[in-house]
């Protein structure tokens, strides 16, 4: 008994940095972080691609922090009243001087089967009020399955680590073969996707008002992220005149858009940037936002 008791006393004592430290999954640790002042919304795209740690070295005084990447994956928070509602909830409502990166591409407005069914509803996205507590319960009893024991291993062993500030550092191999095999897996999906979903007007409105509430705390920037050639021609096969439409929306809306989806930066499938690429190019969207 004594022996029992000994070992629970110690599982506890070992997975309360993982717990306390947001290390429980690849999402957990922005629902325990404090309100954000600025934002980078979107997919695993802008979740692995842009580090609000580089913006903040560059840009820092220019706008409120802290500076929370807020971007989870295509299927917890493309565009939509969901994810629009959960981004509410992060921000402070004081805030006036924010920094908004609102990540873009055709996948993350397009939608499978009829308007006003958005499968995110369901999600942690869609379900989770409580996004700003350490240790969240809601999210530790609802979304996260695994057993406890699993917890450490996978935090000891995870090739996935979320940083305080959301950024999604992910280490896997980047040989070419790897790449390679990565990408052809990544296109297969998403032509799948390009046959059975259709741009959605609902998440083309979620857009728009997820700008028009974020232009009431700062300056909002659409920003369309480098993604590898093959799923670049597969994009503007599938949805040829999205960046025509993004560039109006971002005129009418009166924001920047910049689009770097052709630009040459390395990935490890075709859909997200390396490491190092992600901190380069961060660099430069930095370089940039200095110049607007």
């Amino acid at each position: 008994m004594v022996l029992l008791a000994s070992a629970g006393v110690a599982g506890l004592l070992l997975l309360g940095p993982v717990v306390l430290g947001g290390h429980v999954d690849a999402f957990y640790g922005r629902f325990t972080s404090p309100r954000a002042g600025s934002l980078i919304l979107g997919t695993s795209r802008a979740a692995q691609g842009i580090q609000p740690a580089v913006l903040t070295a560059s840009l820092g005084p220019r706008f409120e922090p802290p500076l929370l990447n807020y971007a989870f994956t295509l299927t917890h928070s493309p565009y939509g009243p969901a994810y629009l509602r959960s981004i509410q909830r992060k921000l402070r409502p004081e805030v006036k001087n924010g920094l908004y990166i609102v990540a873009v591409d055709p996948w993350s407005l397009s939608l499978t089967g009829r308007e006003g069914t958005y499968p995110e509803d369901n999600s942690f996205i869609g379900q989770l009020h409580q996004i700003s507590q350490n240790p969240n319960l809601a999210y530790l009893t609802r979304y996260q399955t695994k057993p406890l024991y699993r917890l450490l291993l996978d935090y000891a062993t995870a090739t996935e680590r979320l940083h305080p500030d959301g950024w999604l550092e992910v280490n896997i191999g980047t040989d070419s073969a790897q790449v390679q095999a990565r990408t052809a897996r990544k296109l297969q999906d998403y032509r799948q996707l390009a046959a059975t979903q259709h741009l959605s007007a609902g998440r083309l409105q979620a857009l728009r008002q997820t700008i028009e509430l974020l232009k009431q705390h700062g300056r909002v920037y659409l920003v369309r992220l480098p993604v590898g050639p093959s799923l670049y021609q597969l994009e503007l096969s599938y949805q040829p005149k999205f960046d025509q439409l993004m560039r109006e929306m971002a005129a009418n809306q009166a924001v920047s858009y910049l689009d770097y989806s052709t630009q040459p930066y390395a990935t490890t499938d075709g859909n997200h940037l390396q490491k190092a690429a992600s901190k380069t190019f961060s660099e430069q969207l930095a370089k940039d936002l200095k110049q607007l």
